[in-house]
This record gives structure tokens, sequence and C-alpha cells, in this order.
């Protein structure tokens, strides 16, 4: 099994890929809710939420994959109570079921 290395350019110079495939999984790396400017987007964790997923579906593409595809999500919040506000903006990216398990 080989692996491709797919990369949207946000990571250049930085010691990891941002996503690679190998065979029919595509692992994404951990992602921060960053702008074009490189800084945190405003608006709190629903607009980073957003951001985020706007990046993964571009890594996605890549390998010519959707939403649909992933099976595993992986959140680590730094703030207990922004939980509903990550839910919300979360279900906007997976609006139905079956939803991806997820830690």
């Amino acid at each position: 099994m080989g692996k491709q290395i797919l990369s949207s350019g946000n990571a250049e110079g930085l010691p990891f890929s941002e996503a690679v495939r190998a065979g029919d999984f595509i692992f994404l790396s951990g992602m921060v809710g960053f702008g074009s400017d490189g800084g945190i987007v405003a608006g709190g964790v629903a607009a980073e939420t957003d951001a985020i997923f706007a990046e993964a579906r571009r890594l996605l593409q890549l390998a010519d994959a959707t939403f649909d595809d992933v099976v595993k999500v992986n959140v680590y919040l730094a703030e207990p109570e922004d939980f509903e506000k990550f839910n919300a903006a979360y279900r906007v990216h997976f609006p139905q079921a079956p939803r991806p398990a997820s830690a």
C-alpha cells in the first residue's frame, strides 16, 4: 500500500503533512480555525469550526472525497461552555444521519 501526500499549501514549512492518503484511507492532520490572515478567525467557536471544516473540505476534495466519506472526527475544545455552539456548527457540516463517529 503506497501513500500520497495531499496539501493545500497551508502547512508549508511545517514538520507534518496536512493530509495523507494510504490506500482507501485519508488521514487529516489536526486543524485550528485560522483565517486568511494567519490568525484565529473572529466570531468564536462556531466561526472557528466553520473555518476548520472549510479547510477539511478542500483537503478531502484533493483526494476526490467528501464529508460523506468521513468515518471519524476527533474534536478538542478548550472551553466546555463551547460544546453547544460547536455542536450547532458541526450539524451544519454533517446535517443528517449517519454522522461520523466522534471523540
